[in-house]
């Protein structure tokens, strides 16, 4: 067999084992809608809180981003983790270590690509934000999702257990997308390079101005390929295809 049809085998392997998990399904249907609303409730009183001052919208924008990246990063550490067993059967069977770690790979980034669509269409349809460019709006979105999927990737190789590798993540998310809406006031820069910012300026841009710029489209997928090669070493590292 072919090195494409053998990847295709393996994709659509973890895709099946994926969605034949119920806890899955509802992390992919349920949870986009329920995150949405309870960060909502939570950014509310924030937002009246002195010193705070969020630009209209701000929770509909980060409830998006929020729920995007933290369900694409939890479904990054639990493929990690949880189909350890299974790699180490594909590669008995004959596959080899690189086919399997780039089917893991693309079946998680096939995952954070539906958390994305499902977040999108919750956001449109019980926001009361309208897109300028709804396109441009879902790649921000895309782009999130991305970043993040790696980003789980990388903690479940580091830390291989998924209640650790859970915490860590939302905790990150959450500190990620309040300080991307202006709920964490500080003047540090340091804040323009966390996973977020740009996607957040995108989705920004893209709800109401129409514009995205080819440099921040850049900066996203700079910051997907980094993560990328990092999870790839964290895997190799820790030994879990062999």
């Amino acid at each position: 067999m072919s090195i494409a049809p053998r990847q295709r085998a393996a994709v659509g392997a973890g895709l099946r084992t994926f969605l034949r998990k119920p806890m899955n399904v509802v992390l992919l249907v349920v949870l986009p809608p329920a995150v949405l609303f309870m960060y909502e409730l939570a950014v509310d009183p924030i937002s009246a809180a002195p010193g705070i001052d969020l630009t209209p919208g701000a929770a509909d924008l980060g409830g998006a981003l929020f729920a995007t990246a933290f369900l694409a990063g939890l479904l990054g550490v639990f493929q990690v983790v949880g189909t350890a067993q299974s790699d180490r059967r594909l590669v008995v069977c004959g596959y080899r270590p690189a086919e399997v770690l780039l089917a893991r790979l693309l079946t998680v980034l096939i995952a954070g690509g539906l958390v994305a669509a499902i977040t999108f269409v919750t956001f449109w349809l019980r926001t009361d934000v309208t897109p300028e460019r709804p396109l441009v709006a879902f790649g921000a979105l895309l782009g999130a999702a991305l970043v993040y999927a790696l980003v789980g990737v990388c903690l479940g190789a580091l830390l291989g257990r998924e209640l650790e590798g859970s915490l860590v993540l939302v905790f990150l998310a959450d500190i990620d997308s309040f300080g991307s809406i202006g709920v964490v006031p500080t003047e540090s820069a340091v804040i323009e390079y966390f996973p977020l910012a740009t996607p957040h300026d995108m989705l920004h841009a893209a709800v109401y101005d129409g514009t995205v710029s080819g440099g921040e489209v850049l900066t996203v997928l700079g910051y997907a390929a980094a993560l990328g090669v990092l999870a790839v070493a964290l895997v190799i590292y820790g030994g879990d295809l062999t």
